[in-house]
């Protein structure tokens, strides 16, 4: 893992002389994709600690279908930059097989696993106030909005947010130079289309929600 981190270029360019192996990548993912479910059951059931009677069958059922919701996401995520980066790539000429472009944008996930600790720290560390939060927050979801957007660790992880993505579009460069036998310069330009895009939408939206504090 410390190879493909700091040198992936050699780390693809070696995997790319062997077998593609999909076991790696998809523990990965699902790494990110246990962290994830976990994440948001801890805050779906801080949100509704109050609640009691028959309502909490309908508890238990919405927190099931997060869980499973919020563990194929990142599979979707995957399968989704994997075409992607493969679809792009085709203008350059790109020679690899789409299972190999899959299996190296895997591999692009590890940063993406510190972001997702990141954000179950965030909610551990407002999980009091949420369930010490009125009634009234349902009506008025905006208390529950200002709450997590003034939360100081909130504001350092989505900083570090931002560096991880532009980390993991580094691994994701020389993961698709090597699984399409394009260039870097082609590979930049491939990933960084969409990473460009995902980014520009995640600063705006941090954006807006600050000034929404004012």
């Amino acid at each position: 893992m410390k190879q493909v981190l700091i040198y992936p270029d050699r780390f693809f360019g070696e995997r790319s002389e062997m077998g593609t192996n999909l076991k790696v990548p998809f523990f990965i993912v699902l790494i990110v994709a246990v962290i994830n479910a976990i994440d948001n059951v801890v805050l779906v059931h801080a949100l509704t600690y109050r609640l009691s009677g028959y309502v909490v069958l309908f508890k238990v059922l919405f927190i099931a279908i997060i869980a499973i919701r919020t563990l194929v996401i990142p599979f979707i995520e995957w399968a989704f930059y994997a075409g992607i980066f493969y679809v792009i790539s085709m203008l350059f000429r790109g020679e690899g097989s789409f299972k190999r472009v899959f299996e190296f944008t895997g591999y692009g996930f590890i940063p993406y696993i510190i972001i997702q600790l990141m954000g179950f720290a965030v909610t551990m560390t407002i999980f009091p106030e949420i369930t010490a939060l009125p009634e009234s927050w349902i009506e008025n979801p905006e208390i529950l909005k200002q709450m997590i957007i003034q939360n100081q660790l909130m504001t350092v992880s989505s900083i570090i947010t931002i560096f991880l993505m532009l980390w993991r579009a580094y691994i994701w460069i020389f993961g698709i130079k090597h699984a399409r036998n394009i260039s870097t310069k082609h590979a930049m330009i491939t990933v960084g289309i969409p990473v460009g895009i995902g980014l520009i939408i995640i600063i705006a939206a941090r954006f807006f929600n600050f000034l929404s504090m004012f």
